[in-house]
């Protein structure tokens, strides 16, 4: 499992695996010489049969990977709106919470955009959420504090925005754990195996391009279901787009010429 989440380490390996496959099918038919025409005939319906079965299953596998990236991308757009409305009812709340809500919200903001980085290991991922959980838990308290001192009619719409964010965390991590299992992924190499091996049986002689071809097209393939189906590894990530214009909206908030400006509506 650990080598189907590195996109980097599985092309070579499993290119250089199958490859050998199909050398020693390729091998193994040199030495025999009771291939007749009829045994070839065989040996390629075999081949021909593998050849759609691995094509099925890789077309099977390659959806469930690609639903995997779309629900973290759009997970990702729905947690930012989710934030953009706490923040716009925040300003609801009355002087001091309101302050103290959107500075909290900038900073959750900042700790969900770090998360998204796909550079982190486990123990920072663990952190980050964690900070998250407290930040959370913080605004939470601001606004039922707020509630306590002055209870109004749209007191509500404050504390179901602020209160849906924690759903988001867990989603979250459970949209990153969403992989495709490890026994479709030992079927795959198995059956890839198989075809390699019965590719080589069927070559009455070696061709560099009969050769290696087939195998480069599957470990194409296959590094891109590793790159699909892990957010923090390979080149193909879930961009931070929607969650960085509200990151920079909530710096221009707290820039001081933004709360002059506030202080002072006139100028």
């Amino acid at each position: 499992m650990r080598l189907v989440q590195d996109p980097w380490l599985l092309f070579p390996v499993l290119f250089l695996a199958l490859a050998l496959m199909e050398e020693a099918g390729f091998r193994l038919r040199a030495i025999r010489h009771d291939i007749d025409e009829d045994r070839q005939r065989l040996i390629e319906s075999a081949r021909d049969a593998l050849v759609v079965l691995l094509s099925l299953l890789l077309g099977f596998s390659l959806p469930m990977a690609l639903d995997h990236y779309e629900h973290r991308r759009q997970l990702m757009v729905d947690e930012s709106s989710a934030i953009a409305t706490a923040l716009q009812r925040s300003d609801l709340l009355p002087e001091p919470f309101r302050s103290k809500v959107r500075e909290l919200l900038k900073e959750d903001v900042d700790a969900r955009v770090e998360f998204g980085n796909h550079k982190l290991d486990a123990a920072s991922v663990t952190a980050l959420v964690a900070r998250a959980d407290n930040l959370q838990a913080e605004m939470w308290q601001e606004s039922v504090a707020s509630v306590q001192k002055e209870l109004t009619f749209v007191t509500p719409l404050v504390l179901q925005a602020v209160g849906s964010l924690a759903d988001f965390d867990e989603q979250r991590l459970a949209a990153e754990e969403k992989r495709i299992p490890g026994t479709i992924w030992l079927i795959l190499v198995l059956i890839s195996a198989m075809t390699c091996f019965i590719i080589g049986c069927s070559l009455r002689r070696r061709w560099m391009v009969a050769t290696f071809l087939f195998p480069l097209s599957v470990a194409v393939v296959f590094s891109l279901l590793s790159e699909l189906d892990n957010p923090r590894t390979g080149v193909i990530h879930v961009e931070q787009q929607s969650m960085r214009r509200l990151q920079f909206k909530l710096m221009a908030d707290h820039s001081p010429g933004a709360d002059a400006v506030k202080s002072n509506p006139q100028k």
